[in-house]
């Protein structure tokens, strides 16, 4: 059965580096503005490089996203949250994106595991990694990893509807689960790496040498899969893993990351199956805000070679008044 720590709060300091989580009161904002920081620095330099592509409006978004940014402080609790910002929505370009919408995955697919696990006992999750042989091209690459994992699905589906007349795979021990694509260089090859890290909720586990014979006859090309249980920590880490696949890209050169976006931005890099499938993930970055608690409102800013500075600070009680007056 997995267990999943008792207390296991979500925080997008788990996303950049694997680092303690649940570290959201104001001790913990400091790193977590550095973090911010070495984000928007990456997106400052992808915006010169989209300006070099011929791309102002996309450099213009990239330059302006983290350039401000709200935190409210409810000192009573001693929790922090991020309030507003001005997001440019490119996250396979832009880290901070990329952390912020990670953490919304995060904290939505923990929530629905809770439920999943009340209601199925028995079950225990396992991070399953699938690879396809490197290329030169990726489009093709990330086009025959699609195929191979359509043919997979596939295969799932024509058992569990006729478990009698069809043949047997490893993916259908799955009753549900999530993956992520993510695409790099290999680290011998030089050629794009496209690989898929995928949780998957089972009662019995899978075998990780017959589902490479079944990943090796759906690809051609590739009998590497890599089957891991996963509990406790492991277990945080393991989804961690999945939903930080778009962070990733910014660890590319530049010009592999501009490849990159422009070959997978409008493809479906994430997905979910059975008991997992249906997650709402708020479309808002921000997090979400303690009601009726007080609050000190920190506003910090760009700039240049400094970093993020504080501009103004604010109780919830002076902020409120500011906006009736700007209303009267």
């Amino acid at each position: 059965m997995v267990d999943r720590p008792k207390e296991s709060p979500v925080s997008d300091s788990l996303l950049p580096d694997g680092s303690e989580h649940g570290a959201d009161g104001a001790a913990a904002l400091p790193d977590r503005l550095a973090r911010y920081e070495k984000a928007h620095r990456r997106a400052l330099r992808m915006a010169e490089y989209a300006q070099g592509q011929g791309e102002p409006q996309l450099a213009g978004k990239l330059g302006r996203c983290g350039h401000w940014l709200v935190f409210r402080h409810y000192y009573t609790v001693d929790k922090v949250r991020l309030h507003a910002a001005d997001f440019c929505r490119k996250h396979l370009l832009c880290p901070l994106c990329a952390i912020r919408r990670g953490v919304k995955y995060l904290k939505a697919y923990m929530d629905r595991l809770d439920v999943v696990l009340a209601h199925n006992p028995g079950l225990r999750a396992y991070m399953v990694t699938v690879t396809v042989k490197d290329g030169p091209d990726l489009a093709e690459r990330f086009r025959h990893l699609r195929r191979a994992m359509k043919a997979m699905t596939q295969a799932r589906r024509d058992y569990l509807k006729a478990p009698a007349q069809r043949q047997h795979v490893e993916f259908a021990k799955a009753l549900g689960g999530v993956h992520s694509i993510e695409a790099k260089r290999g680290a011998n090859s030089g050629q794009w790496h496209p690989h898929a890290h995928m949780i998957w909720l089972c009662r019995e586990a899978p075998s990780q040498a017959l589902l490479a014979r079944e990943w090796e006859a759906w690809t051609g090309d590739s009998f590497i899969v890599d089957v891991r249980p996963m509990d406790g920590a492991d277990l945080v880490g393991a989804f961690i893993e999945v939903f930080k696949y778009a962070l990733k890209f910014s660890e590319l050169p530049l010009d592999d990351n501009w490849q990159a976006f422009r070959t997978l931005s409008t493809k479906r890099l994430i997905d979910s199956f059975g008991l997992l499938r249906g997650v709402d993930v708020p479309d808002d970055l921000t997090d979400e805000p303690l009601d009726d608690l007080p609050f000190l409102e920190l506003v910090y800013q760009w700039f240049g070679h400094a970093g993020y500075s504080l501009a103004k600070a604010s109780r919830s009680e002076e902020t409120a008044a500011s906006l009736l007056d700007r209303s009267s």
